[in-house]
């Protein structure tokens, strides 16, 4: 089902940063899974995520100076319910804190192919329980937001219990002190970004309604059905999701009742369009791409830097 976007202006530098931060839990990710790094893949050290800052391939992914500028404070884990079967979990992305404006950002990482590689029955809808008011959402979209808990690194000087994310969702001051007098940013990528659109979605229902929240997406499935994304428009007022024209996931999930489908995207959307990009290759699954969205959101500021196309052995660069 098409949704009526209210399109909004976008600050691309700071549309650029959120994307680079979410990209370092995602290669985090990928790292781990390459070289069968269990641990990491569960729970990334600080030294995990020093040395990714420090890999010569990623540098224009990702921020160099994230720990520079960002205390990391949890992990942030869920059910692997594509790649291992419920019950396992695994890394998903982190909590930080801004050193200098003490803001909080969540970030939460995409899911390599999330919508070809899952059964019909992960759409089937569920009750956004946390609205109260009807609002569906598919049901594995949902579970996998709900398995969700944050925990301490493992080289961490102060150990905590695991805390469940829809409890910190709920009343985000039990972990994130300062969030009554500072901003929190929650970021995501794909299936990431319909989890980082749930949790704003809780937070501003519950404790953290009076929070200065702030959401930025990229590639966002579409996450509820009309009275879920009614509701998330009128309580989520500073919210960006950014998708491209060429990108075929934002059209998704699909799910019929009575003939017509029931999902629909929210609001605030800002288009772009990676095949405006001669050097980018054609084709869906680059155009899914976090690092192409990068490319395409700092092209457009004036400041693309060509090495982004060289990731993955420059599979997205078009012929030359």
């Amino acid at each position: 089902m098409e949704t009526l976007t209210k399109p909004v202006s976008v600050s691309l530098p700071v549309a650029v940063q959120y994307a680079k931060l979410v990209n370092l839990a995602d290669l985090l990710f990928k790292e781990a899974k390459k070289a069968g790094d269990a641990a990491t893949k569960l729970n990334p050290s600080l030294q995990a995520y020093q040395a990714l800052c420090n890999n010569s391939d990623y540098q224009a992914l990702v921020d160099p100076n994230f720990l520079t500028n960002y205390t990391v404070l949890y992990n942030v884990q869920m059910n692997d319910v594509l790649l291992s079967g419920i019950g396992d979990l695994v890394y998903y992305g982190f909590i930080a804190q801004n050193k200098r404006t003490k803001d909080y950002v969540v970030a939460i990482r995409g899911t390599e192919n999330i919508l070809e590689a899952i059964a019909d029955a992960f759409f089937v809808p569920t009750t956004f329980k946390e609205f109260n008011n009807g609002s569906l959402v598919p049901s594995g979209f949902y579970d996998l937001y709900t398995s969700g808990q944050i925990v301490s690194l493992p080289d961490a000087n102060k150990q905590v219990s695991p805390v469940l994310l829809t409890a910190v969702a709920a009343n985000p001051a039990l972990v994130m002190p300062d969030a009554p007098n500072v901003q929190t940013v929650v970021s995501g990528h794909s299936l990431g970004a319909s989890l980082a659109t749930y949790y704003a979605a809780a937070s501003a229902s519950g404790k953290g309604k009076s929070l200065d929240l702030c959401v930025y997406t990229y590639a966002s499935p579409m996450s509820g059905d009309t009275t879920f994304a009614n509701t998330f428009n009128s309580i989520v007022t500073d919210s960006t999701r950014i998708h491209n024209a060429a990108d075929i996931v934002p059209s998704l999930p699909q799910y019929a009742e009575n003939g017509q489908g029931i999902y629909t995207q929210v609001n605030q959307g800002y288009q772009i369009d990676s095949k405006n990009y001669p050097v980018i290759k054609t084709g869906a699954v680059c155009a899914h791409q976090l690092w192409i969205y990068e490319y395409v959101l700092e092209s457009l500021n004036g400041t693309a830097n060509p090495d982004i196309l060289n990731f993955n052995n420059g599979g997205c660069k078009a012929a030359s």
